[in-house]
């Protein structure tokens, strides 16, 4: 249903509910830009659209209303919005396909490094993300923008555990090869055997301070770690981009 009549209110009804559901509903979030409007369509997700200008008659059955910048500044949650909100319903979790290779984030909290994973893990052919408890919002405004919208595509899975070896025990059995980075006791990136491992990997990442978890690298099959010089680690966007190129293309470095 498409609106021709122009909101003005900042107060109007539609307005306050689509904020009130994005606010108190699990599960919903509102995403702004015409790129990520655009996808959220395209994967037929959006729940109601508001636009400065452009509206979108080819998707007929997607309620779409035009608004004042005021109404649209008060929907959107940066400075200068690009012209478009819509509110978006979550895609409901799927199983982990088990035949392609897992993202798995150990309290990674920073939500422009979570995006930027996810959108990492798109590229390169991981079909499925699992965050572990103290892993930022993956539907926060910060995610969202640093995501450019991955999240329409990838199965994001948010596990309800505190106890995040349950994660780990849970990957195993259903058939992953569990991979955690490490500076300790671990094999460095150009020696790592890729082609030798007859299982998909879940490639495990940790926290910005701390790594991942002593007792996780513990429980894993194998650990790796990439050699650098003058420094001794890297900020884990970067680092995790660096693994996940390597494993889709099998450690050919």
């Amino acid at each position: 249903m498409i609106s021709k009549e122009r909101i003005t209110s900042r107060n109007n009804s539609k307005v306050v509910e689509a904020l009130l559901l994005a606010k108190e509903k699990e599960g919903y979030f509102l995403v702004e830009g015409f790129h990520m409007v655009e996808l959220a369509l395209k994967n037929d997700v959006v729940a109601v659209l508001f636009s400065v200008s452009k509206l979108y008659p080819h998707y007929p059955k997607v309620p779409q209303y035009l608004v004042s910048d005021a109404v649209l500044s008060k929907l959107a949650s940066t400075k200068t919005p690009e012209g478009v909100v819509a509110l978006v319903q979550k895609r409901e979790s799927e199983p982990f396909s088990s035949k392609s290779p897992l993202l798995y984030l150990n309290a990674v909290q920073d939500p422009g490094n979570v995006g930027t994973l996810l959108r990492t893990a798109l590229s390169f052919g991981f079909k499925d993300v699992f965050l572990g408890f103290g892993s930022a919002n993956p539907f926060s405004p910060k995610c969202l923008m640093a995501s450019q919208g991955s999240l329409f595509e990838l199965n994001v899975v948010t596990s309800k555990e505190r106890d995040s070896i349950k994660d780990l025990e849970r990957l195993r059995k259903e058939g992953y090869y569990l991979l955690s980075t490490s500076l300790k006791d671990a094999i460095p990136l150009k020696e790592f055997p890729f082609s030798r491992i007859d299982k998909p990997i879940a490639l495990i990442l940790g926290n910005e301070g701390k790594g991942v978890l002593e007792s996780l690298n513990s429980y894993s099959d194998n650990r790796v770690k990439i050699e650098m010089k003058g420094f001794e680690s890297l900020n884990v966007a970067i680092a995790g981009g660096i693994l996940m190129y390597e494993i889709q293309k099998g450690g050919s470095l």
